[in-house]
This record gives structure tokens, sequence and C-alpha cells, in this order.
């Protein structure tokens, strides 16, 4: 606002100069400085829509971890940053109006089909940082949505790739997007430098397959497996050693299948044959009639242990 008062300030001065006082220089000079001023304030104005527009692509939000939300290394769980990824998520949506609670229809909601994060390191306990996301694409299936992680020097320290579909509560079918308001313009061109899931292929069970029953507290609003409750299930399929040796660098979940209450499941994993540091985990029915989930984890070295 400042630069556009000095940018009119200047030329009122030259027209009121280049009038030379005459009655005629000035009335000249005066609706010259009128148009002036509707130009500055048109472009005023299209700067102001162009800074709302960028408020509603980019949505960030700070948060403080404290040791409630970390990990036995003392950063922050992968569990607890996928809540503040959908939370974000969640306020984000809201704000541009196509979040829950305007759904066209009570028996509409939000749930995520695709998660990928793939982290250089974690937040540390009693430190701050920030979650970003934004929109990269839209069809009337499906919303392709990114985040970024930063610390709190505003170092970029991971990303999360998400799809995200409308689920019908009543029948348990995509419901689509077509019958949501979103506006095209919000879809954001920053950069998601993290690549997209590979293929996923079903894993064969091994004899030390384990089994699990899904219980009250895996369930979640939609009276199905909460993703942190599945991404709880497959890190417990690791040991502590493993944690203190390595960093969860990258996490794939593809969603298959809905599981709920009571259901019984087997957890099969193995190794990539292309890299030992790369766990492969499917998990499906017990009677094996239902696949569920397809993962992919990747160990880093951390820091200050030695590789290998």
């Amino acid at each position: 606002m400042v630069d556009f008062q000095t940018e009119a300030w200047e030329a009122e001065a030259r027209i009121e100069n280049w009038g030379g006082g005459s009655n005629g220089g000035v009335g000249l000079g005066c609706w010259i400085i009128e148009i002036i001023w509707v130009i500055l304030l048109l472009k005023l104005f299209k700067r102001l829509q162009m800074e709302d527009m960028e408020k509603k692509r980019i949505y960030s939000r700070r948060y403080y971890l404290s040791a409630s939300e970390c990990s036995a290394q003392q950063e922050l769980g992968v569990p607890a940053l996928t809540e503040k990824l959908i939370e974000v998520a969640t306020e984000h949506a809201n704000h541009l109006g196509i979040g829950n609670p305007d759904m066209p229809k009570p028996d509409m909601g939000w749930v995520l089909s695709r998660l990928t994060i793939e982290m250089k390191r974690y937040p540390r306990e009693n430190t701050e940082y920030t979650v970003t996301t934004w929109v990269e694409d839209w069809n009337r299936h499906f919303s392709r949505r990114a985040f970024s992680i930063s610390d709190s020097d505003g170092t970029v320290i991971g990303y999360a790739r998400t799809i995200w579909m409308v689920l019908n509560t009543k029948d348990r079918s995509n419901a689509g997007l077509s019958q949501l308001a979103f506006n095209r313009e919000w879809i954001s061109d920053r950069e998601c430098p993290i690549p997209m899931q590979e293929k996923h292929t079903r894993i064969a069970p091994t004899p030390d397959s384990a089994t699990y029953r899904f219980k009250y507290c895996d369930i979640d609003f939609y009276r199905h497996v909460n993703t942190t409750r599945y991404i709880a299930l497959l890190l417990n399929q690791f040991s502590m050693e493993e944690y203190d040796r390595g960093i969860l660098g990258r996490l794939e979940l593809s969603f298959l299948h809905e599981a709920s209450y009571g259901m019984d499941i087997k957890i099969m994993k193995n190794v990539s044959e292309s890299d030992p540091h790369v766990y492969q985990l499917y998990l499906e029915s017990a009677d094996g009639s239902t696949p569920i989930l397809y993962s992919r984890m990747r160990f880093d070295v951390r820091e200050g242990q030695a590789n290998g």
C-alpha cells in the first residue's frame, strides 16, 4: 500500500509541475491524477486478490512437540506425524469450504486412499515444527494433496503425498468429488519433490507371518480401522534395535479394502531383493480372501550409526 501511495504522490507532483499553474493545466492535471489513482487502486485490488488466492492455495500450521508425541528415539513419532498431516488437511479443506461440514449429504466424508511420507530427519522433543499443505490435483474421483514438514528454523526436513476420496458411509463406496464446489484456481504449482508410489505386489505368506484382531481402539469415526493404527501395527513388526540404528526414511501406504472391528488379519513382511533397507508389507484377511493394505518401508542409517 505504501508503494502505491508513493508512486501516486510522485506522479501528482510531476503533473502539477507540468501544468505550470494555469487553470487549464490544473484541470487536466487533476483529471490525469484521478485516472492514475483508479489504475493504482485496481493494481492494489488485483494484488490483494492474488495474495488471498495464495492464502487459499497454501495452508500452514505450527506445532510444539512435547514428550507425549515422541517415539523412544525422542523424536516425532510417525503415527503422531500422520495425525498432524490429517489435521492440517482437514483444516485446509474446511477453510476452502470443501471439508466434511460442507458435504452436500451427511453420509459423505473424506478418507485417505494413499499416503507417502519421506523424511530426512524428524523434529526433536521440545522444538517447534510446521506442517504446510497444498492441493496438487483434483478430478471427479480423487484429490491429490502434498505436504512439507519444516523444523523450527524453517528448514524443510520432509515431504508427504496423499490421495483422498469421499466415502459414502452408507454403502461404503467412492461418492466422487463432482458434488463439491472446488475452484481449480486453488490448485498450487508448489513442488513436492518426492516420487509417487511404485506398484505394489502381493507378498506370499511365510511361516513367521503375524496375526492380529482389530479392537475397539483401532476404530475411528467412520467405524473402520484408523490410518494411524495401521501405521502402529506396521511399525511394531520391527525391533527397538532397528529403530535405534535407523530412521524410517520413507513410508508408503496403499489402502485396498476397509477393515473393521473384530476382523482377523495376517501381516506379511519381506525384504526387498534390490535393497536390504527396504521392506514390503501386506495385510489381508485371515482367510486370505480380502486384501487390505500394501506398504513399503525404507530405513535410512541414523546419524551417528555405522552403515551396514
